[in-house]
């Protein structure tokens, strides 16, 4: 048996649910025959009975106030945030270890690890500097010297064929179907014969390319549509590497400027018993609390130019080669598993903090608490009448005021940066041909056998550097 005050509440909650039914426009409810209220004093388990219909009972009530509480808590991380790092990457440990350090006056055995920390954001740089300028220089150079062109859009329909667009190869012949398409490898030693059969016997040189030229065939890329895929889920990938970046300036922006006495990132709260019977401490670590908190200007300062601007180089030349790599892979087999192999790049920073960080750097890593920026006070206290009355409101309505968004923030971003990638492809390395279709630009011979270190770190900022003398390749 409920008492009088609980039945009066489950009324006045009753009411407010009956505004409206739901928020998914519905027929209207049958009129059946009126049934009286419960009296006071008898249980609103059932709820109201309307004819046989039981509706709003105490038990969908409460799911609609637990659903409000949560929308509002959840919500409202949603879009506040926090300040965080990055716990499982050099880049948070970078971060955290240092205010570690310095709430607890620099105690030499956390020099130690902060030494260590920024060691091993060091050989992240290098590695993954390394890495990218491998890739470009394979791209630009070594393709270069081999005599490869850039694919841009030969063949990329060749549904289309042979009267398309894109249906002239780079040797200047036309692609009529699949089976005159080969890799590049493929397709330049079967040139190759050619011209050394036409070099050896001069005076037959006609005859031989009569015979030769329908079969040699032509270079191009396999699939357009698979090409687009495979640079979407790369870019997709990488957008994690651009969240965490602003999620670091962010943190830094937010960050209390104080002191270490002021908001230390590291406190002991005694356990309310004493322990006993811990011979190896782990109860009493479990005292010592990790926490992201506040940050002298100075230290973020420095995190700035020791952190953010080297990510955002990183981060912009992983993008421009990797796309520029996708776009030049021919065969569709080779796009879907490089794609993959890619993402590798940016994921040395967690392999270097899982392999070669120490047991206590992973473990302040591990319990670090983020700084919630979420303020719930102004909403602690309020009763379930109100609650009730603004989940009516903004919830049983698509006009109302809503807590998620509808459309991803990082598939924006995604598809966003997939198309300005790719019009950066094109823009640097192909042109338009006489037919309307996209065709790789003259090519040069490099100067030097390896890319040069100032046109690697400039080319990330589009600055345009000259190309060689000797002319090896033009679309005729």
């Amino acid at each position: 048996m409920a008492s009088p005050e609980e039945v009066h509440h489950w009324r006045q909650s009753i009411q407010l649910m009956e505004k409206v039914y739901c928020a998914v426009p519905t027929e209207p409810p049958e009129e059946l025959p009126s049934a009286p209220l419960a009296q006071d004093g008898e249980a609103l388990a059932d709820g109201l009975q309307v004819g046989n219909v039981s509706i709003f009972g105490q038990a969908q009530i409460s799911a609609c106030i637990a659903m409000g509480k949560a929308i509002d808590i959840l919500g409202g991380h949603e879009q506040a945030g926090s300040c965080a790092v990055e716990k499982e990457s050099v880049y948070g440990a970078a971060v955290a270890i240092p205010q570690v350090a310095r709430s607890a006056r620099w105690p030499t055995s956390m020099c130690t690890l902060v030494l260590r920390t920024y060691l091993f954001v060091l050989l992240n740089y290098f590695a993954q500097t390394l890495f990218i300028y491998y890739i470009y220089d394979s791209q630009n150079n070594g393709n270069a010297f081999s005599g490869q062109m850039h694919v841009c859009d030969f063949a990329s329909h060749i549904s289309s064929c042979p009267e398309g667009s894109n249906c002239v190869g780079p040797g200047g012949t036309p692609i009529y179907d699949p089976g005159t398409l080969y890799l590049f490898d493929i397709w330049y030693t079967r040139g190759f014969m050619r011209d050394s059969l036409q070099a050896l016997f001069p005076e037959r040189a006609d005859e031989i390319g009569e015979v030769l030229n329908p079969v040699i065939g032509e270079y191009g890329v396999e699939s357009y549509y698979c090409r687009l895929l495979c640079i979407f889920v790369f870019v997709l990938q990488i957008a994690d590497e651009f969240q965490n970046i602003r999620q670091l300036c962010k943190t830094l922006r937010l960050l209390p400027r104080e002191e270490a006495k002021e908001s230390p990132w590291v406190q002991y709260k005694p356990p309310a018993e004493p322990c006993i019977d811990d011979p190896h401490g782990l109860k009493s670590l479990k005292c010592v609390y990790f926490s992201v908190n506040g940050m002298p200007r100075r230290w973020k300062i420095f995190n700035v130019l020791f952190l953010v601007i080297p990510r955002v180089f990183i981060w912009r030349m992983v993008t421009m080669a990797g796309v520029h790599f996708l776009m030049e892979t021919a065969p569709m087999v080779d796009q879907i598993v490089n794609t993959t192999a890619l993402s590798f790049v940016l994921t040395t920073d967690e392999l270097i903090l899982e392999r070669l960080a120490t047991k206590a750097t992973k473990h302040i890593m591990s319990n670090l608490k983020d700084y919630q920026l979420f303020d719930y006070s102004t909403l602690e206290g309020e009763s379930d009448e109100l609650l009730l009355e603004r989940y009516n409101t903004h919830e049983m309505s698509w006009c109302g005021a809503h807590q998620f968004p509808m459309i991803p923030n990082r598939l924006v971003w995604t598809s966003f940066f997939t198309l300005l990638f790719v019009i950066e492809y094109y823009y640097h390395n192909c042109k338009r041909s006489e037919n309307g279709g996209w065709v790789s630009k003259d090519l040069y011979l490099p100067g030097n056998a390896h890319l040069d270190w100032w046109y690697f770190v400039t080319i990330a900022f589009g600055w345009e550097h000259t190309e060689g003398e000797l002319n090896i390749w033009s679309m005729s």
